[in-house]
């Protein structure tokens, strides 16, 4: 798998930034390169192998991706997203904070993955491509995934409120699925990018659920 819930530590961190933004939309933003990136390899235009071994942690050969993962193309994703969620919040408190951290949510994408992948990453469109390579340690690669999702979301949990439990449960089966991931990955590209579509999806609606607030007994609302 590509870098994972790591990348979910820029949304937990956004909402503490900018509070009025839901969760959902921060789950998103963080993960919206790849969401176009697995559009785009099913649709033949973006393209990966998976070669058994070639890192320590995944088999993902990611040789062609520059209209998403190349650092051009994401600078123009992050201004595209802060500017697209500024114009569909004209009533939203500190629009312009707001539409910020949506920006900065959906750049940190590249950041992280800088620090993983193997050289894989453009600069410019499919040329100088660049990766720190962490994936070829697999334990911390691991740990470094766990370590960005827990830090953010404890940072997080005054923003949570009365959700703390949900959001802790949430860290809690992302990190399941983290370790899921490392041990049970798909033998195709297509089935690649249609496993990862369909955890950020689920993924986002558990953000959805743990947003919620509780709701309240009659017992509490009578003795309120």
């Amino acid at each position: 798998m590509p870098m994972f819930v790591g990348h979910y530590s820029a949304a937990f961190l956004a909402k503490r930034v900018a509070p009025s933004v839901p969760l959902p939309v921060y789950f998103i933003a963080c993960q919206l390169i790849d969401l176009f990136w697995g559009g785009l390899v099913l649709l033949g235009i973006e393209k990966l192998r998976v070669i058994p071994g070639f890192t320590r942690s995944n088999g993902l050969d990611l040789y062609f991706m520059p209209y998403t993962h190349s650092l051009s193309s994401a600078v123009l994703w992050s201004v595209a997203a802060a500017l697209l969620f500024w114009l569909c919040t004209p009533r939203l408190a500190q629009r312009m904070r707001c539409a910020f951290a949506i920006g900065l949510t959906v750049a940190a994408h590249w950041m992280l993955d800088l620090l993983v992948h193997i050289p894989d990453l453009p600069l410019w469109f499919d040329s100088m491509k660049v990766g720190l390579g962490w994936w070829n340690y697999r334990t911390f690669a691991l740990l470094l995934e766990l370590g960005l999702l827990w830090g953010s979301v404890l940072l997080c949990l005054k923003q949570a409120g009365d959700r703390r439990a949900r959001y802790l449960l949430l860290a809690a089966g992302m990190s399941g699925l983290q370790l899921y991931s490392l041990f049970k990955q798909p033998a195709a590209p297509a089935a690649v990018a249609m496993q990862l579509l369909a955890a950020y999806l689920a993924l986002t609606a558990c953000a959805w659920w743990a947003s919620r607030r509780p709701a309240i007994s009659a017992g509490t609302a009578t003795a309120a």
